[in-house]
């Protein structure tokens, strides 16, 4: 095991929080860690050169202060557990996989191996069999797993909330920046500072789609760089929705949304279609829960950006014929190019082994996907989607108020900001992730969501024993309606 420079930061800084910091510090920490996706904070060479990113190491200093004798959380740990449960099995059950099927169904399927530094074309295949990625792979299930509990816990901590929504709107901005910066610095002496950052062991991709430079920030790919974007524009959209801290959260979130679109990301133009899509549908199947404020401010922001473009067109006649062509080129074209029939042959792969496997899976890690959903199939099995879905439910909760509009009680509101950000941010995953994880900012929002709405739950008598802290009392009531 070897600590990169990265990682030797997140020491100093993370024993600066052990000692004299709280969970919430931690938790703060681990939502800043996320923008490093392309940076490695350990290097493991027995794993043949695997990396821990920031993210995940950041997880283990969160846990020591949970831990920690002076920490007082100990006693809640088995709650947020059993809240969490779904996820729980689900991972348990996926590391358990992980080790057994490759060995169990070694060599009755070809799979597209996670690292296949020898592939002859974008095609090939290998016989299956464990590989260290099996390893890796349910380490980073194990993070995730432990990020929602630990959202669960600093939920049930006065001012936690108040917290990540901070933290959601700073790396919102910071990501924004990132962004911008490392487009800007391509070719010039800074463009080197930034590749310092990105030593993960993964293929770092630094593409351009005519003249202009995709956008990817510190992550090792636009499509990457895209999924986190969205993440957290669902996020603070939805809390704008909510008017919560609206001119924060809104700001954010139109922030970016013009970074997605700047993004020449396929991943990122699907995402934002199928959000607006969800948007509208809300609007329309229930209008009497629906902010029509809030709908009529989007109009009227949409129109100004439709008024905007018009402008910039007419002075650049050239800028719309190379606008409608990255558009074509990164979605309808998408499909027909070497690199989308690539990941149609990935996800597609999943489907295989589930059958190959009989409804078991052959393991996490076992084969490269392009889609979360054929990889929890194909990974898992029955038992795992069935523990997703029911994970899913009792995040987003359908039934509740809540989930579509303002409830009465501020926990619950922000409970379902949280709620549907965790479902939506699942949109890009689904459309290029290569493994089973969900991923660190699903655990974020759908352990927080949980939280949220079991302790309104224990307020208003419906649990049994009622939260020690209201999180979504005093000052964060205040910045609510800010």
């Amino acid at each position: 095991m070897q600590f990169t420079f990265i990682g030797l930061i997140q020491l100093a800084i993370g024993a600066i929080i052990f000692f004299s910091g709280s969970l919430r510090h931690a938790i703060f920490f681990l939502i800043l860690s996320g923008l490093f996706s392309g940076s490695a904070a350990i290097v493991l060479p027995a794993l043949g050169g695997s990396s821990i990113p920031p993210i995940q190491f950041a997880c283990l200093i969160v846990y020591l202060r949970i831990l920690a004798p002076r920490g007082g959380f100990m006693g809640l740990l088995p709650e947020a557990i059993r809240a969490n449960r779904w996820l729980v099995l689900y991972s348990l059950y996926g590391v358990a996989m992980a080790f057994i099927a490759p060995r169990l169904f070694a060599h009755r399927i070809d799979v597209a191996p996670m690292r296949f530094d020898d592939a002859r074309n974008l095609f090939d295949t290998a016989p299956l069999a464990p590989t260290t990625q099996n390893i890796t792979t349910s380490v980073y299930m194990l993070g995730t797993m432990a990020i929602a509990i630990g959202s669960y816990l600093v939920c049930r901590l006065r001012g936690g909330v108040a917290t990540l929504i901070t933290a959601a709107i700073v790396v919102g901005w910071l990501h924004v920046v990132l962004g911008l910066a490392t487009a800007l610095a391509v070719g010039t002496p800074v463009d080197a500072f930034f590749e310092l950052f990105r030593n993960g062991s993964y293929a770092q991709l630094n593409q351009s789609v005519g003249e202009f430079v995709r956008i990817r920030g510190l992550f090792p790919e636009s499509s990457s760089y895209a999924d986190f974007a969205f993440a957290y524009f669902t996020l603070n959209a939805e809390l704008w929705y909510r008017s919560i801290r609206p001119r924060a959260t809104g700001g954010v979130a139109l922030a970016l949304a013009a970074i997605l679109l700047l993004s020449t990301s396929s991943t990122a133009y699907i995402a934002l279609a199928l959000y607006l899509a969800f948007f509208a549908l809300r609007a329309m199947a229930l209008p009497h829960m629906a902010e029509m404020r809030r709908v009529r401010q989007l109009v009227l922001i949409m129109l100004g950006g439709v008024a905007v473009s018009a402008c910039a067109f007419l002075v650049v006649p050239h800028l719309l014929s190379t606008a409608t062509e990255i558009v074509l080129h990164m979605t309808l074209d998408k499909s027909s190019s070497d690199s989308g029939q690539q990941r149609l042959f990935w996800a597609t792969q999943g489907l295989t082994a589930f059958k190959t496997s009989l409804g078991l899976g052959i393991g996490p890690g076992s084969f490269r996907s392009s889609s979360l959903l054929t990889a929890i199939l194909g990974s898992t099995g029955i038992a795992g989607s069935a523990a997703i879905l029911a994970y899913l439910y009792t995040v987003f909760q359908p039934t509740r108020h809540s989930t579509f509009g303002v409830s009465d009680e501020l926990a619950l509101t922000i409970g379902g900001s949280f709620a549907t950000a965790a479902l939506l941010c699942l949109i890009p995953p689904s459309l290029i992730a290569p493994s089973a994880d969900l991923g660190a900012n699903f655990a974020l929002f759908a352990g927080a969501a949980v939280a949220l709405r079991q302790m309104a739950g224990a307020r208003s008598g419906t649990m049994r024993n009622a939260a020690p802290a209201a999180a979504t009392d005093g000052p964060l009531r205040a910045q609510a309606t800010a």
